[in-house]
Formats: C-alpha cells, sequence, structure tokens
C-alpha cells in the first residue's frame, strides 16, 4: 500500500534547490525526505511502504536515469519519468523528438566519427558548434569559425579519444543571438517564470557569468513550452530558447529535465519551489480520488 503523503526527493547531494524544495513540500503537509543512493536498495526491496511520488534531482544524468527507471519497475511513480530524463539528457535524442514533433529548433546533424563532424560543419557553414550529446553548463560546447578551428577541435579530441568512444556529438547550426537567450521553468505544463539570461559571451550560462533578468511570459513561448510538453509529457522542466537575430524567430535549444533555480529565484523573486511543491501536491490529491 503506498505511503499516500510521502515523497522521497533523490539526490546526490543537498544543493540550494533541494533544501528550498524540501520546505515547500512539507509546507504543502506532505513527508518529505531525501533519498540517497544506498537508500535505494530498501525502496525497492519493499521493506518500506512505497511512497507516493519521487523527485528526481540527481546530479549525475547516468544516476537520474538509473534511479528513475528502478523507482518505476517498484511501483513507484517518479518526477521527471526516466523516459523524458534520458532523452533531456541527450541532446541528439532532443533533436529528433523537435523534428518529429515540429518544434523549431537550430538544424542538427548527428556525428559518429571525426570525417562526420568535418562533413556536417561543411554542410551547415560556418560558423556552426559541436556539441557533446550529454552535459551541462555549456562544457565541451565549441563554436567552429573556419576549417583550421574544426582541425583543432579535432586533434584534441583524439588526443584524448583515440577510439572515438565519446562519439556521437551533435553538429548545429549556430543561432546569432541579440546577447542573450531565454530560460523558461515549466512545472506540470504550466511555464511559471521566465528569464533572460545576458551575456557579452556567445554561451549565455549563467555558470559563465550571464545575468539574469525576469521577462514577460508571451503567447508565442506559452505556445512554444506547450508543444514541448506535449512532446515530453508533464513535469518539471527548463526549457531553453534562443532568438535569431536577424529573423526575430524563436527556436527551442534543448531542455533540461533537472533544472536549477536558486539563484535566478532569488532574484526574479518567482517561488519556483512553490510551484513545484504545489503541483506533486495536487497531483497526489488527484491521483488518490
Amino acid at each position: 500500500m503506498t505511503t499516500s503523503d510521502q515523497v522521497l526527493l533523490s539526490v546526490t547531494m543537498l544543493r540550494p534547490e533541494e533544501k528550498l524544495l524540501l520546505g515547500a513540500l512539507r509546507d504543502e503537509g506532505l513527508t518529505a525526505r531525501p533519498l540517497l543512493m544506498e537508500d535505494l536498495a530498501e525502496i525497492v526491496a519493499g521493506h518500506t511502504g512505497p511512497p507516493a511520488l519521487a523527485l528526481i534531482r540527481n546530479l549525475s544524468h547516468r544516476d537520474a536515469i538509473s534511479v528513475s527507471r528502478r523507482l518505476e519497475h517498484a511501483g513507484v511513480t517518479t518526477l521527471n519519468r526516466a523516459a523524458t530524463i534520458e532523452t533531456c539528457n541527450d541532446k541528439g535524442l532532443q533533436a529528433l523528438l523537435f523534428a518529429q514533433h515540429g518544434i523549431p529548433h537550430p538544424v542538427t546533424r548527428h556525428a559518429f566519427s571525426f570525417d562526420q563532424v568535418r562533413q556536417s560543419v561543411a554542410d551547415l557553414g560556418m560558423p556552426a558548434v559541436v556539441k557533446p550529446v550529454s552535459g551541462s553548463w555549456g562544457r565541451g560546447v565549441s563554436k567552429m569559425t573556419d576549417a583550421d578551428c574544426v582541425e583543432a577541435w579535432a586533434a584534441g579530441r583524439e588526443s584524448l579519444d583515440a577510439k572515438g568512444k565519446q562519439f556521437p556529438v551533435v553538429v548545429q547550426q549556430y543561432v546569432d543571438k541579440p546577447g542573450h537567450d531565454l530560460r523558461v521553468v515549466v512545472v506540470g505544463r504550466t511555464p511559471v517564470v521566465a528569464i533572460q539570461r545576458v551575456s557579452a559571451d556567445w554561451r549565455t550560462n549563467t555558470h559563465l557569468g550571464a545575468e539574469v533578468q525576469r521577462v514577460e511570459i508571451t503567447v508565442e513561448l506559452e505556445k512554444l513550452c506547450g508543444q514541448v510538453v506535449d512532446a515530453l509529457g508533464p513535469g518539471f522542466y527548463g526549457v531553453d530558447l534562443v532568438e535569431d537575430r536577424s529573423t526575430g524567430e524563436l527556436l527551442v535549444l534543448e531542455v533540461n529535465a533537472n533544472p536549477e533555480f536558486a539563484r535566478s529565484s532569488a532574484r526574479h523573486g518567482v517561488n519556483v519551489a512553490g510551484h513545484l511543491a504545489a503541483y506533486v501536491a495536487q497531483s497526489l490529491t488527484a491521483s488518490a480520488v
């Protein structure tokens, strides 16, 4: 029998985000506690009553998928779902999903060898962007501005990965942004806050020094986020969008299934943890009816 008010917070460590979530969940009248990897054995063995839901907040992509899959197979509902986390952790899978669902996205190619990287860059034209399929905070993302740059990237990569085990990578159309990108936080199906991340660097990640400014959630942003949720299912997402400076078109760049929000919440004033906790409480009430 499910423990109807118990929510597990699967974590690698308690960051500011998870501390805010624990407090917000408890404010909703739920019993919330952290779940570390070594605690998982007790849950999947059935030694305790299964929790009502588990929020997956592991830092490691591999751990997040592993924990969510094992909990799902043990009959525990997870947020986000394992299949969703897997897609969000792979930029190549996201590109395929976006294409299938007609979601505007920079033109993207998969490359499984150094020669395919060279050919994809040539096909897309320079500048182009090469990215690992998995990664956060702009790590490993490189802008290819000329043939020498491509060869320097290939030489450096091959010296570290002579057997090509780190393929595939994605090669993507470079979008000339007007000095910022957009992050929209989605809870369930609802965009709860949108921010601009402003930087003089072409990579507008907050970890690389971008400044945060809250902006209006427009009809266009709602529509694009709705398309993303239709493709992935309701969940907790950070949807990243870029604007093409020359056309004004908004493109969905990628979706993060484990968005950080503590630092930005302190600036824009929206209680993201509270929104997520309320969604969890409402979902559990609805499922109990």
